[in-house]
């Protein structure tokens, strides 16, 4: 997804040697000096202020009930986007889904670039950014659909919803059994991968868009090679799942501002949706090479 790779941001994470240093752009904000007070200096202090001032700062459990808000926001705006797109598209008319289509794509990577940068804007721009990529990823939905198929299959976009949603469990499970953890070493791979995926983007985007120099393109190539590409990169868009779930714990250990509960679930919604684009992607150059 363009908006998601895109925002990278380059602080640091001197000075907390608990804190993971995330491969997720949108994740960079937790590796920011975190000023609000630990939990454990609140268990210390008197009963009634503590009380009051655990009100004040992130929990997993709080962020997880933002998640799931900020993805019903998806849900629903993607199927109310589908049911004005999908009509245009069988009627032939698929280029009157473009300025939504660039409009919702624009939108979100401004929205995203802005709460990346200032976090504290999340609990009020975090369910814009969802309303706009339920728009975005319809949109997108069928483009991928015609690419590949050359026609609209709902079941097809209903089975990447559901395995974008099994991959999420399954790595949550993973992740909490302690199957799975993100070393200082393994994020260090996946930055670089990601900045890999970032630059390749460009260079096709200038070799083939401006110089016509043919660059073999692998996010539309139905080739093995571009097959096991997509692969590859819905492998790297579940660890990055991993890791913010593991970013997100431990800020919250931390005693993290109770508004990055907002920034933990747009992060998780920004992962979200390009897993989804990319399990979509993938299924439908399997689908296409039958």
């Amino acid at each position: 997804m363009v908006d998601t790779l895109l925002a990278f941001d380059s602080a640091a994470n001197a000075g907390k040697p608990n804190m993971l240093n995330s491969s997720n752009p949108t994740m960079k904000a937790f590796d920011r000096p975190i000023e609000a007070p630990r939990w454990e200096d609140l268990a210390a202090s008197a009963s009634g202020q503590a009380s009051a001032a655990q009100g004040a700062v992130m929990t997993v459990r709080g962020t997880a009930i933002k998640t799931g808000f900020l993805l019903a926001i998806v849900v629903v705006s993607a199927a109310m986007s589908w049911m004005k797109f999908e009509p245009l598209v069988q009627a032939k008319q698929a280029g009157a889904i473009m300025p939504w289509f660039l409009g919702s794509m624009l939108g979100g990577l401004v929205l995203s670039l802005i709460v990346s940068f200032k976090p504290t804007t999340a609990p009020y721009l975090a369910p814009i950014y969802a309303a706009v990529q339920g728009v975005f990823l319809s949109a997108l939905s069928l483009f991928i659909s015609l690419q590949f198929l050359k026609g609209v299959e709902g079941a097809l976009i209903f089975q990447a919803m559901t395995l974008t949603f099994g991959i999420a469990g399954a790595t949550f499970i993973a992740y909490a059994s302690g199957l799975v953890r993100i070393g200082g070493m393994v994020a260090k791979i996946m930055t670089v991968a990601m900045l890999g995926l970032v630059l390749y983007s460009v260079a096709l985007l200038l070799c083939n868009g401006l110089l016509n120099m043919n660059v073999p393109n692998l996010w539309s190539s139905t080739t093995p090679m571009g097959i096991a590409f997509s692969g590859f990169v819905v492998l790297l868009a579940s660890f990055s799942l991993v890791q913010d779930y593991q970013v997100i714990e431990e800020s919250a250990a931390a005693g993290a501002p109770k508004h990055m509960e907002w920034y933990g679930a747009f992060a998780l919604t920004v992962t979200l949706v390009w897993l989804y684009i990319e399990v979509l992607r993938l299924l439908a150059k399997l689908r296409g090479r039958e």
